[in-house]
C-alpha cells in the first residue's frame, strides 16, 4: 500500500494548470455521454457491423466492472492522510478495478481490433494509456485498480468481440444466450442491486441485437457503398451525410425520451432498475433503428 499511496504522491506532486486540465479531459473522454455519443454514431450512422462489436466488448465490460467492483469492495483513495483527490463528484462507488479505465481499453481496444491500422494502433494506445494514468493523476484510484482495468479490458473485448463474430457470421444465437448464463449466475454471488440494473443493459443488448438481425436489418453509410457508387457521387454524399444527422439526432432524443419517461413512470427498486435500463438498451439496438425504418431515415 505504501508503493501505491507514494505513487499517488509522485502524480500529485507535478500537478499544474496544464496537466490538470490535459488529465481531466483524457478523463472525461471516457465518461458515459462521450461514450455514447461516439458509439450511437458508429452503430446508428457509420457502419452497423463495427457499432455492434462496439456494443458487444462495451456493455459485457461494464457489467463485468460493476460486478467486481461490487463483490470486492474495496475503497478509493479519496481521503487517504497527504493526498488531495480532484474531481470526485464522478468518482462513484468503489474502487477495485477503474471503471473508466476499463471502459476506455475496451473501447480503444476494439476500434484497433475493428481497424487495424497504424494510426489507430497509436491513437488507441495513447487514449488507454492517457486514461489510466488520468485516474492516477487525480488521485481518485489505486495503481492496481487501474492496472487491472487495463488487463480485464484488453482480455474480456477480446473475448467478447470473438464470441460476437461467431454468433454474427453463422447466426448461432444460442450461443449470446448461453455467453449470459455466467453473468446470471454472478447475481447470486455478489447480491448487487447496481450490478442486477446494469445487466438489464446486457439483456437488452442481446435481445435487441436478434430483433435487429432478424426483423429490422437497417444499413448505414457503409452498406450504401456496397450498393452504390458512394464516392463518385457528391449529391448523394451529402444525402447520406445529412441523413446520418438526422439519424443522431432522432435517436439520441428519442432514447433520452425513452430513459426519463421511464424513469419517472418506474419505481426505484432492484426489478424496476432492471427493466427499465433492458429496455432503454433494447430500444437503442433495435428501436431506433425500427423508428428509422419507419419514418423512412433507412
Amino acid at each position: 500500500m505504501n508503493i501505491q499511496i507514494n505513487i499517488l504522491k509522485f502524480f500529485q506532486s507535478i500537478r499544474n494548470p496544464i496537466l490538470n486540465a490535459l488529465f481531466l479531459i483524457l478523463t472525461i473522454s471516457t465518461e458515459a455521454p462521450v461514450i455514447i455519443i461516439m458509439t450511437a454514431i458508429m452503430y446508428w450512422c457509420v457502419n452497423k457491423k463495427y457499432g455492434q462489436k462496439l456494443l458487444f466488448a462495451l456493455i459485457p465490460n461494464i457489467v463485468i466492472n460493476t460486478g467486481i467492483k461490487e463483490f470486492v469492495k474495496a475503497p478509493r483513495p479519496i481521503g487517504t492522510a497527504g493526498l488531495e483527490s480532484l474531481r470526485v463528484s464522478t468518482a462513484t462507488g468503489y474502487s477495485f478495478p477503474s471503471g473508466h479505465t476499463q471502459t476506455a481499453t475496451t473501447f480503444w481496444t476494439s476500434l484497433i481490433i475493428i481497424f487495424r491500422q497504424k494510426w489507430m494502433y497509436i491513437l488507441g494506445s495513447v487514449m488507454i494509456l492517457g486514461v489510466g494514468v488520468s485516474r492516477l493523476y487525480l488521485g481518485v484510484h489505486w495503481p492496481i485498480d487501474v492496472i487491472c482495468g487495463w488487463i480485464f479490458g484488453i482480455f474480456f473485448t477480446v473475448i467478447f468481440i470473438k464470441i460476437f463474430d461467431i454468433v454474427d457470421k453463422n447466426k448461432n444465437y444460442k450461443l449470446l444466450l448461453l455467453m449470459l448464463m455466467p453473468f446470471i449466475i454472478f447475481i447470486f454471488i455478489v447480491k448487487s442491486e447496481s450490478y442486477i440494473k446494469i445487466f438489464g443493459l446486457l439483456v437488452g443488448l442481446v435481445l435487441g441485437y436478434i430483433i435487429e438481425d432478424n426483423f429490422i436489418k437497417f444499413n448505414t453509410i457503409v452498406d450504401y457503398k456496397k450498393q452504390a457508387n458512394f464516392s463518385s457521387n457528391v449529391d448523394t454524399n451529402k444525402d447520406y451525410i445529412v441523413k446520418s444527422a438526422y439519424r443522431f439526432i432522432l435517436g439520441i432524443f428519442t432514447l433520452l425520451l425513452v430513459y426519463l419517461t421511464l424513469k419517472y413512470i418506474m419505481p426505484e427498486n432492484t426489478l424496476f432498475n432492471f427493466i427499465r435500463y433492458l429496455i432503454v438498451s433494447l430500444y437503442a439496438v433495435a428501436g431506433v433503428p425500427a423508428l428509422f425504418k419507419i419514418i423512412k431515415l433507412d
